[in-house]
């Protein structure tokens, strides 16, 4: 199929026929847009792209605004138009009142947008959130769940800031402590003004001394400790026996 149009009515809507009818492709390409997984061999034979569009009318959209403007996607007055192409390279886009968007976000909002029962479907009755949603809508409490979750959203970002807050006090604490430290150092180390001068003297003969100690070190084993050292060849000419000359 290169192309389909279908035009849906409020409410009920059952998708009847006989086996190869393509029912198949008019529920998968709804499920597409509801966030389901795409695979390349959803593309027609010989094309490169597939892309499915659907515009959501009505009053009822507006309560999804919400979850729309947390998501960072601009709210519908009327229309809700969602869009989603993929190719056979694999890429995959999709879009939400013309806006990017994610595909978790995409299958969140399709979850309040449509309710798909099949033989082997997920049944949204067994979900626990679609129950609370009935009861609230039961309950005619949709301003107040609107008012608990803006107060929510609030209590959110209050705990996000006081976190950011802790954090940003034990880092102080951890520089505080550090300076502490370095302070307790530079006492202890009795420092006395202009004792530079000093010091760096009393370096250089440290310096000195060392080389000195190597010096006379090397020249000790040159006398005593190496096997030719002079103390060995001294000790050699004495034990040569004495030459006697004649006048």
């Amino acid at each position: 199929m290169e192309e389909l149009e279908w035009q849906m009515g409020p409410g009920f809507i059952s998708v009847t026929g006989e086996t190869g009818a393509g029912k198949s492709i008019i529920i998968g390409a709804l499920q597409l847009l509801l966030g389901e997984r795409a695979g390349k061999s959803l593309i027609r034979t010989g094309a490169d792209l597939c892309t499915v569009e659907a515009v959501f009318t009505g009053r009822e959209v507006q309560k999804l605004n919400p979850e729309l403007v947390e998501a960072g996607i601009e709210p519908c007055e009327d229309n809700l138009i969602i869009k989603r192409s993929f190719s056979a390279t694999g890429g995959t886009r999709q879009f939400i009142n013309g806006s990017p968007t994610t595909l978790s976000i995409l299958k969140n909002l399709g979850d309040d947008l449509v309710d798909l029962h099949g033989p082997h479907d997920h049944q949204s009755l067994l979900s626990s959130e679609t129950q609370l949603s009935l009861l609230d809508s039961f309950a005619r409490a949709e301003h107040q769940l609107e008012e608990y979750r803006k107060h929510y959203r609030q209590l959110q970002a209050l705990i996000a800031q006081h976190g950011a807050l802790n954090t940003a006090e034990t880092a102080r604490e951890q520089e505080l402590d550090l300076l502490r430290h370095q302070i307790s150092e530079i006492k202890s180390a009795n420092l006395v003004a202009d004792e530079e001068e000093e010091i760096e003297k009393r370096y250089k003969l440290a310096s000195n001394s060392k080389r000195l100690i190597e010096l006379a070190s090397a020249i000790a084993n040159k006398l005593s400790e190496a096997d030719d050292s002079v103390l060995s060849q001294l000790a050699e000419t004495q034990r040569l026996p004495p030459r006697i000359g004649k006048d």
